[in-house]
């Protein structure tokens, strides 16, 4: 009777642990709705175009902002313009100037890559999509 009442609790423990290992895990959910994913991409050849949240730019529009007065970057399809975080860096302002004007997708990943506070600092600067 004992055993049986182990094996019991024993399940509903693991039953539980699971379910809050299902619960706390991170995935991708597509959200209904949501503008970004459901406005198709306009193709028409001018630089900025507008989705209902999100302007969309180019590797050219990314280029010509290059300087420590306007730096702009491209990180894993996003633009940034991280013009005001020049001199606030942690590792110093060399590290976002070598970004200015350039696709940082890899500098950045290298660094900080899976690192929760650089990926969060990064989304405030964010001002579009890169096409």
């Amino acid at each position: 009777m004992k055993i049986k009442i182990f094996i019991g609790l024993s399940a509903v423990v693991i039953f539980i642990i699971g379910a809050v290992v299902i619960i706390n895990k991170k995935t991708y959910t597509p959200i209904e709705n949501n503008p970004i994913q459901n406005t198709p991409v306009n193709n028409t050849n001018t630089s900025t175009t507008k989705t209902n949240t999100e302007k969309i730019y180019t590797m050219v529009d990314v280029q010509k902002h290059n300087s420590q007065s306007s730096c702009w970057t491209a990180i894993n399809g996003a633009v940034y313009d991280v013009t005001s975080w020049i001199s606030q860096h942690p590792g110093g302002a060399g590290a976002i100037l070598s970004l200015c004007g350039k696709d940082g997708s890899s500098a950045f990943n290298d660094q900080h890559g899976g690192q929760r506070r650089p990926e969060q600092e990064l989304a405030s600067f964010k001002i579009g999509v890169l096409k």
